[in-house]
């Protein structure tokens, strides 16, 4: 049994059978006596800031497959095999994006949007053919490009609006929901990847570099527009307010971390999900997570994650190559 106080006060008790995972906000104290039973259990134990951002991940033992993460570290001296799996992921996320701008259209019936459409049809047409990696880079950067700069559009209530993408830090209550949303995708990616045995830093799409998760960052990109509609729904339905957002100082020193490289942070503050708003969209984010969806591959309904988790599996058996050729999740 978990025991989670404030101060001396139990205010909640979870059985670990029913936890995945623990995520901790910020300065919130674990026993060394949890620590172990999560660490036994295999359940990850991952540190965000109280904004979000990554600092650590306690794993327990875990049986990694030695075989498959060297395959996975030959292919990415494959140039045909990297191009062919950049390439689905990348289209994957196109089409998914196309599909969410689609939708809308059948009630906005905007001129500008149609164009925008039509545009990332052709897009999605060209990432198919498996450009050079550079080219394939460019071509998923215009798509974003299209993509947010019709999304405000999607938007249907006065007290929110979205002009365009901000990351570090967002400067608007929709950008900071996205960018919490990516972070607890990724973390769950993460997870996935580390327990069918593939290395999360060996990416195909997102090249390894220092102190980055690259192959979990090329799952996300097809998983992304979950998190999108996750967040038109949080602000469209009302089930979040102008009042669950607050301007906080930027954490400087997580924003570097996370980043590529090591330009500095011209802004102080952002915008962010405070903590009665932050337990809103978790809420909502672990039930989106149970959601079924049906789920091709396997002829049936899944819940999100568990769909999460067969495409990590997939992508092993792709590197394998007992799978022929990586296929990216896309609703139909």
């Amino acid at each position: 049994m978990l025991e989670i106080r404030r101060a001396e006060e139990i205010i909640r008790r979870v059985r670990l059978a029913e936890v995945h995972e623990v995520i901790l906000f910020g300065q919130i104290e674990v026993t060394s006596a949890v620590i172990a039973a999560l660490a036994r259990r295999g359940i990850d134990l991952i540190y965000l800031t109280v904004h979000g951002y990554y600092r650590a991940r306690l794993v327990g033992s875990r049986s990694p497959q030695a075989a498959l993460q060297l395959a996975q570290l030959r292919r990415t001296f494959d140039d045909s095999f990297v191009r062919a799996v950049a390439s689905a992921m990348v289209a994957g996320k196109l089409t998914h994006q196309r599909q969410v701008l689609l939708r809308a259209q059948r009630r906005l019936k905007d001129e500008s949007l149609a164009d925008t459409l039509a545009r990332l049809r052709l897009l999605i047409e060209e990432c198919q053919s498996s450009p050079e990696l550079d080219r394939l880079r460019g071509l998923e950067g215009q798509a974003a490009a299209l993509y947010f700069s019709q999304f405000g559009k999607l938007i249907l209530v006065p007290d929110f609006s979205f002009v365009s993408r901000s990351r570090r830090p967002p400067r608007d209550p929709v950008n900071a929901c996205l960018s919490f949303g990516y972070t607890l995708l990724g973390n769950i990616i993460e997870t996935e990847l580390l327990r069918c045995g593939l290395n999360p830093m060996i990416g195909f799409l997102h090249q390894p570099a220092h102190n980055r998760n690259s192959l979990a960052l090329d799952l996300l990109e097809e998983m992304r527009p979950w998190i999108d509609t996750l967040v038109l729904r949080l602000v469209n339905r009302r089930q979040l307010g102008p009042g669950d957002f607050s301007k906080q100082p930027v954490d400087v020193e997580a924003i570097l971390a996370e980043s590529d490289n090591s330009e500095s942070v011209p802004e102080t503050e952002g915008i962010y999900l405070n903590d009665a708003g932050r337990k809103i969209f978790l809420q909502e984010y672990y039930g989106r997570l149970r959601e079924t969806i049906y789920y091709p591959p396997r002829q049936g309904t899944y819940a999100l994650r568990e769909i999460i988790r067969e495409q990590a599996y997939h992508l092993a058996r792709v590197i394998q190559g007992t799978d022929p050729n990586y296929r990216p999740f896309v609703p139909t």
